[in-house]
């Protein structure tokens, strides 16, 4: 299964969720281990343990990544 892979809103960034791209597998860890395999950059800022991008959260739609925020 494909998924988006979206983090939550960044304080940095006014709290603007941001898509960073698309992932294989069942699980959104699987979903970032496959983006991570394929993107260096993403591979450098993602945190498998917390499952977070620069310290924001992961989430597999949009929806989810803005309701983190209220």
């Amino acid at each position: 299964m494909i998924h988006e892979i979206w983090c939550e809103g960044d304080p940095r960034r006014d709290f603007t969720a941001c898509h960073l791209g698309y992932g294989k597998g069942d699980t959104v860890e699987e979903a970032c281990e496959d983006l991570a395999s394929r993107s260096e950059y993403f591979m450098e800022h993602y945190n498998p343990y917390t499952l977070r991008y620069k310290g924001c959260k992961l989430f597999v739609s949009e929806a989810k990544a803005r309701e983190s925020h209220g």
